[in-house]
């Protein structure tokens, strides 16, 4: 059961951290990424408290990454989507729920491990949270770099290649721990 859970959470981090738009639709929804962490988080509820907490923060994910499927292209300056102002407090309920659902499943899997005496694992999920904790962070600060063209560009880039490699493995490490955690009787 613990392999399907990894599995799900595995299809759910690829469609929440990867992103490509055609034409302003989005070909990897997050809508579709948090509904494999719900399925996901649903096979692992048994396996730790920390699942149940991060389902709880994923419902409001699932209807708040609608609004991110379509985003019309920017013709210059500042743009704020077509929720307008409203889009503020959005983005920023998201990065707040968003960063609570990865600590939580992090957590998660890290009490699987300490329960299991798997110690190379929980060192593995604390690190992976920090990277991805800091990657978050990192993204805000581009904002910042709009500012600053060539140095805007070269942070973006930065970033970019950054998240690639966290993203690679993290996918990596939800495959060891659907090899290595098991359900305990």
């Amino acid at each position: 059961m613990n392999e399907n859970g990894f599995n799900k959470l595995y299809w759910g981090f690829l469609f929440t951290m990867l992103s490509f738009r055609i034409q302003g639709f989005d070909i990897l929804p997050d809508v579709v990424g948090y509904l494999f962490f719900a399925a996901g988080f649903s096979n692992l509820i048994s396996s730790s408290n920390y699942f149940s907490i991060a389902a709880k923060y994923n419902i409001p994910m699932i209807i708040l990454s609608l609004f991110s499927f379509y985003q019309g292209p920017v013709q210059a300056g500042i743009h704020l989507g077509s929720l307008g102002i409203l889009s503020i407090p959005l983005a920023i309920t998201c990065f707040v729920l968003n960063l609570l659902i990865i600590y939580n499943l992090f957590m998660g899997i890290k009490d699987m491990a300490e329960n299991q005496e798997q110690s190379d694992l929980v060192t593995a999920s604390d690190e992976k949270w920090t990277q991805y904790k800091l990657l978050q962070i990192a993204a805000i600060f581009s904002f910042v770099f709009i500012f600053i063209p060539l140095l805007g560009v070269v942070y973006i880039i930065g970033i970019l290649v950054v998240s690639i490699i966290i993203t690679i493995g993290i996918l990596g490490f939800m495959k060891r721990c659907s090899e290595s955690l098991y359900t305990l009787k």
